[in-house]
């Protein structure tokens, strides 16, 4: 238990810690997944102990990319536990990038999601640019568009821009 919490305070200071400078962020994570199994430090990177939050959702609203970026090497996957703490995180700071980074949008559709792995497809890419106080253009790249369309009916995505936007193409 002391480990842990040794661990849980330097990951506290990482994402909430202005004074804490990028360069030195990869060394004091690589060192605290060190001290810990794998599996046990990617659970507590999702888990919700730092105001009620995850280490995760505190990255993106203090806008520490560098140390998502990198707890995002230990987590092979996100648990659905800590799925809408960083959906929340992402919208309130209007975090497109950090949602596209930890697929967030994925859940959206299942039957997609497996039909995009049989055909060998990639994610959609979906661009968020800011144009204005009121605007913003979203860009959509649906990869074998035509294919997935008249197989699955229906074509979804989400993205993040001034709040949580959802598409929906349908084929009738």
């Amino acid at each position: 238990r002391g480990f842990t919490d040794a661990v849980l305070s330097r990951i506290n200071a990482i994402v909430s810690s202005p004074d804490l400078t990028p360069p030195s962020i990869t060394p004091i994570i690589r060192s605290c997944a060190a001290a810990l199994p794998a599996s046990e430090f990617s659970v507590l990177l999702q888990r919700p102990n730092i105001e009620n939050h995850t280490a995760l959702y505190w990255a993106i609203v203090n806008k520490r990319q560098e140390a998502l970026l990198e707890f995002t090497k230990f987590i092979p996957k996100i648990l659905p536990a800590s799925f809408s703490d960083l959906r929340l995180a992402c919208m309130m700071v209007n975090d497109h990038n950090s949602f596209m980074l930890l697929n967030l949008g994925e859940n959206v559709n299942s039957k997609d999601r497996s039909l995009r792995r049989m055909l060998g497809c990639q994610q959609d890419d979906i661009r968020v640019d800011d144009v204005g106080e009121n605007y913003f253009h979203v860009h959509f790249s649906f990869r074998m568009f035509q294919k997935r369309l008249r197989i699955t009916q229906k074509l979804e995505a989400e993205f993040v821009a001034r709040g949580m936007w959802s598409v929906i193409l349908v084929c009738s």
